[in-house]
């Protein structure tokens, strides 16, 4: 009966630590991971919305007014700090 209970009481422990620790890890990342993906799905959009515009014979224009930048923060809910893109909620 005491086997079980130890046994019982590992799993539960084992399975709480995986819960808080590399589970919670993998769907929540940390800061600099965070702020490399916001850099990284920036500057995709940029180069998107550059293209469209090159495309539909309006190169340069919202691009250099900044439309561009102001358009995919608040597609991703990002402001600029320190020259790094922050989440809104943070």
């Amino acid at each position: 009966m005491l086997g079980k209970l130890i046994v019982i009481a590992a799993l539960c422990a084992g399975g709480y630590w995986y819960w808080s620790g590399p589970y919670q890890e993998g769907r929540q990342p940390g800061g600099e991971k965070q702020l490399e993906e916001n850099a990284r799905n920036m500057k995709r959009c940029i180069r998107r919305e550059t293209s469209i515009n090159a495309t539909s014979g309006m190169a340069g224009g919202a691009v250099e007014s900044g439309g561009a930048e102001k358009l995919c923060a608040e597609e991703y809910g990002l402001y600029l700090r320190d020259g790094q893109w922050h989440n809104n909620t943070e």
